[in-house]
Parts: structure tokens; sequence; C-alpha cells
């Protein structure tokens, strides 16, 4: 054999085998780069919706155990009541809105973003949904008490105007806005406010008496225990108390 051809086929081989070898590490690094950019959408989704879950939880436990609405109820035009508490009353209905909404927000944010969090694993994802459709429907329930009854439409136009454009946590530039936000456009936007009109009588009428509210609260407390439990499994960030099974089945078509 010529020694020109000997060296054109031990040359070809030779690519043909580094061709061959590359294969499995442009996978590999492929495949770490799908996990990386996974980790970065969990981090970017996962942990806003977790805390949200939390402060919402977090609110209606002081409601149920420290009865947190119905001790701040004062009369503004009393002379005995001192600004502390006028402050007290007013922020007590203002931030317990503010958890819900907010909570709204971040579900918003996931249907724009990525329609659902990708868990890396589709029984996950679909337990993730079966979470977030309870507790949507827990909220539109009309068989539970009337506190905190938030028809479907509702939760998704109060997530709408909960967020906004320009934030760095989300792939897409969604953030939810703040408290302060919250409250400086429910004083001066009455195309904002009005979302939340009914809401607020509701929280009023529960924190005076006038209508039951434990049916409903209780239920969320329970789902949402449920969902911190699923979002946090080792309870690295938040631990929960046990608490009894719930016995409320919401209807298929809530």
């Amino acid at each position: 054999m010529a020694p020109e051809i000997l060296v054109a086929l031990i040359t070809s081989t030779a690519g043909i085998v580094l061709s061959v070898g590359s294969v499995p590490l442009n996978y590999l690094i492929a495949q770490r780069a799908k996990r990386e950019r996974k980790q970065d959408v969990m981090a970017r989704y996962h942990d806003p919706l977790l805390w949200s879950v939390h402060d919402l939880r977090s609110r209606i436990r002081t409601i149920l155990e420290e009865g947190f609405l119905s001790k701040q109820v004062v009369d503004p035009g009393d002379p005995a009541v001192s600004a502390g508490d006028a402050f007290m009353s007013r922020y007590s209905r203002r931030h317990t809105l503010f958890v819900v909404a907010q909570y709204l927000g971040w579900v918003e944010i996931l249907r724009r973003d990525v329609g659902f969090l990708d868990l890396g694993d589709r029984q996950r994802n679909r337990d993730l949904i079966e979470h977030l459709s309870i507790i949507r429907r827990v909220l539109f329930a009309a068989d539970l008490d009337p506190v905190l009854h938030i028809p479907t439409g509702q939760q998704s136009a109060i997530g709408e105007i909960m967020i906004e454009a320009g934030g760095s946590e989300t792939a897409n530039g969604w953030r939810c806005i703040g408290f302060a936000t919250f409250c400086a456009r429910l004083d001066t936007d009455p195309v904002f406010s009005q979302w939340f009109d009914r809401v607020v009588d509701g929280l009023e009428a529960y924190a005076t008496g006038l209508v039951p509210g434990e049916e409903r609260l209780v239920e969320l407390n329970h789902r949402l225990t449920g969902l911190i439990d699923f979002l946090d499994p080792d309870l690295t960030r938040f631990p929960t108390r046990h608490q009894a099974e719930s016995t409320y089945r919401p209807a298929v078509n809530a």
C-alpha cells in the first residue's frame, strides 16, 4: 500500500474515532447545561412561591389561633382609641388582603412564564398543579363560610394586577408588587382597589363577628400547609406542625 494512502487511512480513522468519542462528551455537556437551566428555573419560581404560601398560611394561623383580625377591631371615632390601635386595625386587614393577593400574583406569574413549575419530574409537576387547583377551589367554594370567598375569575384578575414587568426575579421579568406599593394603589387607584372591595367587606364582617369564617380558613390552612410540605419536604425553610387530616372535599366543578 502506498505510504500516502496509509497516512490518509490513519488520519481518517483517527478523525472518526475522535468524532465518535465526542458524542458522549457533547451529550454530557448538554445534559449538564439542561440541569443547570432547570435548577435556575426552580430557584426563580420555587422560592418566591414558597414564601408567598408561607406568608398566607402564617396569617391564616394568626387569625385562627390568635384572633388577629377580631382583636384589632376599633371604633375610629372613639377618643380613647390610640393612634397605634387605629394603625393596627387598618394594618391587620390590609396586610391580610396583601398576602392573599401576593399568593395569587405568584400563581399568575407561574401561569404566564412556565405554565407550571418544572420540578424535573412529571408526577411532581402534576402534584403541584393539583395542590394549586385545590387551593383555587377552596377560595372559590360557595359551600364554605363567606370570608375570603374569591371566585375563579376574580382570583385571576387579582393575580394580574398584582404583578408588574421590570423585575429580575423571573425569566421573563415579572415580579409581584410589595406591600407599600399595594397600599398606595389601594388608596389612589379605583380600578385597582375595586377588585378587593368584596374581599375587604368579607374580612370586616368576619372581624366584627357578623359572619362565620372558620371553615374556609381552616381548610386553607390545611391545604397551604400541604403545599409547603410538598415544596419543602425536608422542612429546611419552614418547619410545620402536625395537624388533623382535612375532611372537606371541594366540588369538582368549583
